[in-house]
């Protein structure tokens, strides 16, 4: 057996909800999905924030056979993709051995949640 089929062979592993992941709604696709979520500060992404907008970026994990049986094909860099019901703008996408890392971004120009830092 080669590497790439022993990592197919486990990819159930990372999106098991039951330890790693959470059933997320990707472009009207139920996936079982890792999701991280920062606010710009975190992110390193500071200099790409305007003033009176808040960043929230977004690493999302998942699976690429569902969303592929759904979509035909993946989401590249900007494209606008649908999660949970909020729309996010697609920074980075890589698909590695069967799972989709993408890195999403949103803005908000209302006040900052509480424990968000303001970036002007």
């Amino acid at each position: 057996m080669t590497f790439k089929q022993t990592i197919a062979a486990d990819l159930d592993i990372f999106v098991e909800t039951d330890e790693f992941a959470a059933v997320v709604n990707i472009d009207g696709v139920e996936c079982k999905a890792q999701w991280l979520s920062h606010t710009a500060d975190k992110s390193n992404r500071q200099s790409e924030t305007f003033a009176g907008l808040y960043g929230e970026f977004s690493e999302l994990y998942f699976k690429t056979e569902p969303y592929l049986e759904q979509h035909k094909k993946l989401p590249h860099r900007g494209d606008t993709i649908v999660v949970n019901g909020e729309r996010y703008e697609v920074t980075k996408a890589e698909d590695e051995l069967g799972i989709l890392h993408l890195i999403l971004s949103s803005y908000r120009s209302n006040r900052p949640r509480f424990g968000d830092r303001r970036v002007d």
